[in-house]
């Protein structure tokens, strides 16, 4: 997202936070079927989201989680979800990631499964060792620095089939006030970068590694010659 010019204490703050992001102690690895866990609920449950929420945008609008693709939502309503983590206050690019991750993390009860019918699939509770990971992913507001430093460097020209969902596209630049990250969603064989535009447009936007490419910001270009990709990271919690 792009970050307003502000007084210059906060610029410095900015600079430093960059430079010297928050270290987090390196997190516990979870079970190979918690990881399927986590990352199946996060391809049911983005989708869901999406075609709830009053602004997605892009050519994959309003789509739903289906076999090898995105299919249209039949009967996707506008909705105003008014979770208090995914209120305004919080929704930008890194608010969205700690939403996502943290109804993973979570139990869910009648009134969250009335709203996403989608999610019945899934047990009340999720496994042990994702509420144990709460306190580090999901209870503070972690900005898009943070949540790369509870991640490990994947590199910048990995090719789109080696991505797994759960992984985070990370755009930096102090120049440009750019810090801006995108969550990697698969559906079967297809990979999608869903993301919240971070400013008073208040848009969530889908879309796949050429829809990025053919943007002409090549600020958003996720090639290794962009200096400001700064390259994909997997959460330390995932293999």
């Amino acid at each position: 997202m792009y970050q307003r010019k502000g007084p210059a204490f906060a610029g410095l703050f900015f600079a430093l936070s960059i430079l010297f992001p928050l270290q987090a102690a390196a997190l516990p690895r979870l079970p190979a079927a918690d990881q399927h866990y986590f990352r199946h609920f996060i391809e049911v449950f983005t989708p869901t989201l999406l075609a709830r929420n009053r602004k997605t945008t892009g050519a994959n609008a309003h789509y739903q989680l289906s076999g090898d693709h995105y299919r249209p939502s039949a009967g996707a309503q506008a909705h105003s979800v008014n979770h208090y983590r995914w209120d305004k206050k919080n929704r930008d690019c890194a608010g969205l990631v700690r939403y996502l991750f943290w109804e993973a993390m979570q139990p869910h009860n009648d009134a969250f499964l009335q709203k996403y019918p989608a999610m019945r699939s899934f047990p009340a509770n999720p496994p042990a060792a994702l509420l144990q990971l709460r306190p580090a992913w999901a209870q503070d507001n972690l900005n898009a620095a943070q949540l790369i430093s509870r991640s490990r460097p994947l590199g910048r020209g990995m090719p789109a089939s080696a991505l797994k969902t759960g992984d985070l596209l990370y755009f930096q630049s102090a120049e440009l006030r750019i810090r801006h990250v995108m969550l990697v969603v698969r559906s079967g064989a297809s990979v999608f970068l869903v993301y919240h535009t971070g400013d008073d447009r208040d848009e969530l936007r889908i879309r796949t590694f050429a829809d990025l490419t053919a943007l002409p910001e090549a600020q958003w270009h996720a090639e290794a010659q962009n200096p400001v990709f700064r390259g994909v990271y997997r959460p330390q919690f995932l293999d």
